[in-house]
């Protein structure tokens, strides 16, 4: 009797597993499976006039995996490149890879910039580097990139610009905005301050996060780091009036007024403590977290400011 009950137990703890799974974690998977179409539904772009080189970028990892892996895109014409002269450093989003902005840096390419995408840790072919989730750690790779594309003597005579998408932008802002040898950053859907964004995302994201292991109360000292809004007013204190003029007009802000991810408000605040001109910034009505359907007008504002 008793070992009957016991085989009943462990099957009614089975199937009650089997719905917990369907319930809870298969809609975040079938989620991500159609967010991942959608992202891909641009056809894989190739071009005679472009090289790619993938890279491993060594950075200050005591894992066995210590490399960053990105793709170097150039034109095959030097006489473009050598009329640009910089390298611009692709920052990817949470879940994606140094693939997924190609649709927007390709065209850069094209143009004679240098571009070096790099897959983030926990992402793409630098997955074994780290979790996706460490996001502070993400900031300091950024910096150790930077530092291997200055001691690379074909780009020692080149300037430096970063893009970065969502966490990506994160990145870019927070890793670069005191860095002078920066030239220009550009940032899409980006966060002001990361405890009250995080704290207030929609809550199937917020599980998602949770799920992934990303941090939803991290210390105060964490916050100021990730926080791009914060970072902006502590050194708004503590430069002269011509010093923060100069490190904040090099910043270009994207936000969509309906993204349900990064809410427009972390735009607005951005903008507001950066002071920025209308000609630093672009707002989409609609296109959501990716500015989806945006993206041939995105591309062109990018290239225009590069190019002022």
């Amino acid at each position: 009797m008793n070992a009957s009950m016991g085989v009943r137990n462990l099957d009614i703890l089975i199937i009650c597993s089997v719905l917990v799974f369907i319930t809870v974690f298969a809609p975040f998977e079938i989620f991500f499976t159609f967010r991942d179409i959608w992202y891909d539904r641009w056809r894989k772009i190739n071009t005679s006039e472009l090289d790619t080189t993938k890279v491993k970028i060594p950075i200050n990892n005591k894992k066995k995996h210590n490399c960053i892996v990105a793709n170097v895109i150039a034109s095959k014409d030097p006489y473009k490149i050598e009329s640009k002269k910089v390298v611009i450093i692709v920052s990817h989003g949470l879940g994606d890879k140094k693939e997924t902005l190609q649709y927007m840096y390709l065209p850069l390419a094209v143009q004679g910039y240098v571009i070096v995408s790099y897959d983030a840790r926990g992402h793409g072919e630098s997955k074994r580097v780290g979790k996706r989730s460490h996001f502070l750690k993400r900031i300091d790779d950024y910096r150790e990139i930077v530092d291997w594309i200055n001691k690379q003597d074909k780009f020692k005579d080149m300037k430096i610009y970063s893009i970065g998408f969502s966490i990506g932008g994160l990145v870019v802002l927070s890793g670069s905005f005191k860095e002078e040898k920066i030239e220009k950053i550009i940032a899409m859907s980006a966060i002001s301050d990361y405890k009250r964004t995080v704290r207030r995302l929609n809550p199937i994201v917020l599980l998602s996060f949770l799920f992934k292991g990303i941090k939803i109360f991290p210390k105060e000292e964490e916050v100021n780091k990730l926080s791009p809004g914060r970072i902006f007013n502590n050194s708004k204190k503590e430069l002269t009036e011509e010093q923060w003029n100069n490190l904040s007009k090099r910043v270009y802000l994207i936000h969509s007024k309906n993204d349900q991810v990064i809410k427009f408000h972390n735009f607005r605040e951005n903008v507001s403590i950066l002071n920025l001109p209308k000609q630093n910034q672009l707002i989409f009505r609609k296109g959501g977290h990716t500015s989806k359907k945006n993206e041939v007008a995105l591309t062109s504002a990018i290239l225009n400011f590069l190019k002022n």
